[in-house]
């Protein structure tokens, strides 16, 4: 599990390395992580053949990039690079992930600095979503999951049918999966 797990002064020394093309460094630290990196992996896609194309993604791209970035903390960069690597295979699949699962695993991180940026980054972007929807659909949207109203409570105090309420909330629900989702790739795509 990579969460509980704390970057060590031996992680530093083969990262060190691993920058100056050391494979036994690599070898040291993909035997120490992919394990975990597996187990994050494998949680969301529950998939074993899925996770591990994610273990030699993440890997493949610390190899790449192990002369050009400095990481400060080990496991909390692999559990980002493993959830983006999640996120691009479930992008594959069309499966959309719901902005609470996002916001429970960033939280999960929240003490590392990237992970409380990208949590505000993607609260923001959410917000914005919210307000750039039509003026009806937004209302209903809100009326929904802010003040927990039922469509057919919505309905009665809009002056609108109930099948009316369904149809902007489903269409309002679909608009922000789908933009949520293609903002999850962008942050993602930021993040490389």
């Amino acid at each position: 599990m990579l969460y509980g797990k704390k970057h060590s002064e031996e992680d530093t020394q083969m990262l060190l390395e691993m920058g100056n093309g050391n494979t036994h460094a690599f070898q040291s630290l993909y035997n120490r992580y992919w394990s975990d990196v597996l187990d994050e992996a494998y949680k969301r896609l529950e998939d074993i053949d899925q996770a591990k194309d994610v273990v030699q993604e993440v890997f493949t791209y610390l190899w790449s990039k192990a002369e050009n970035i400095e990481i400060r903390n080990l496991p909390a960069w692999l559990t980002t690079v493993t959830r983006n690597q999640v996120f691009a295979q479930l992008k594959q699949q069309q499966r959309f992930v719901s902005l609470s699962e996002i916001h429970s695993e960033l939280e999960q991180t929240a003490d590392e600095v990237d992970a409380d940026i990208l949590l505000k980054e993607l609260m923001a972007a959410y917000s914005a979503l919210i307000d750039a929807l039509p003026e009806q659909q937004r209302i209903i949207f809100n009326m929904r999951y802010n003040e927990d109203m039922t469509p057919d409570e919505i309905a009665e105090k809009l002056n609108l049918s109930p099948k009316t309420v369904r149809n902007h909330l489903g269409r309002a629900v679909a608009r922000v999966k789908t933009a949520m989702f293609l903002i999850n790739i962008l942050l993602f795509l930021g993040q490389k």
